[in-house]
């Protein structure tokens, strides 16, 4: 037999007593496995630099995706209706969470112009600290606020794996730098 499958039909089968004859004396095993013996990958260079090739044009398309708001194309975390609801309603929001970061940087570079020992240099400390707890607190009522719309509209079964982070990561990051694109404008929450 040269295939697992199908029979050998160079030689004819003889039957002598009842018992079918191929013909042919059996192979050697060593031979039948040298035989089957070839690379997994013909020329590993070229596969992984074709591979390398595949995945950098994937990543490409996904991001073009991202940036136009091209659902079908999107890394498979930012798809489906689950996904868009979350993303439209932390994009709907004018929060100081996404002002977080700017802000963070303007108080780094005024510590540094500020004396830390002075009045005005712990006020300014202070201020930091109230507005990080303030949009902490915000992020912890719109987490609550969403979930309770996302559970009224698609069920608590249908809830995102990691969809807490996914929305704190959304919602502190400035609205312009988001990824995928916000498709609503601010004010305009999903139903």
């Amino acid at each position: 037999m040269s295939d697992k499958n199908t029979p050998d039909t160079d030689t004819p089968d003889t039957e002598v007593d009842g018992q079918a004859k191929k013909g042919r004396p059996t192979p050697k095993r060593k031979d039948q496995e040298a035989a089957r013996r070839r690379p997994v990958v013909a020329d590993t260079k070229a596969d992984k630099k074709a591979q390398r090739e595949r995945q950098r044009l994937q990543r490409e398309k996904e991001f073009q995706a991202m940036r136009e708001g091209d659902e079908r194309n999107m890394p498979y975390e930012h798809r489906g209706p689950e996904r868009r609801f979350l993303r439209d309603y932390v994009d709907a929001r004018t929060s100081p969470g996404e002002f977080l970061l700017p802000m963070s940087i303007v108080f780094v570079i005024a510590s540094l112009a500020v004396p830390a020992n002075s009045w005005a240099g712990l006020a300014l400390i202070v201020l930091f600290y109230v507005i990080v707890i303030g949009v902490a607190i915000d992020t912890w009522l719109m987490i609550r606020r969403l979930k309770k719309l996302f559970i009224a509209k698609f069920g608590a079964k249908r809830i995102p794996r990691g969809w807490t982070f996914y929305i704190i990561a959304r919602h502190l990051n400035v609205r312009r730098f988001r990824a995928p694109k916000p498709v609503v404008k601010r004010g305009e929450f999903p139903v």
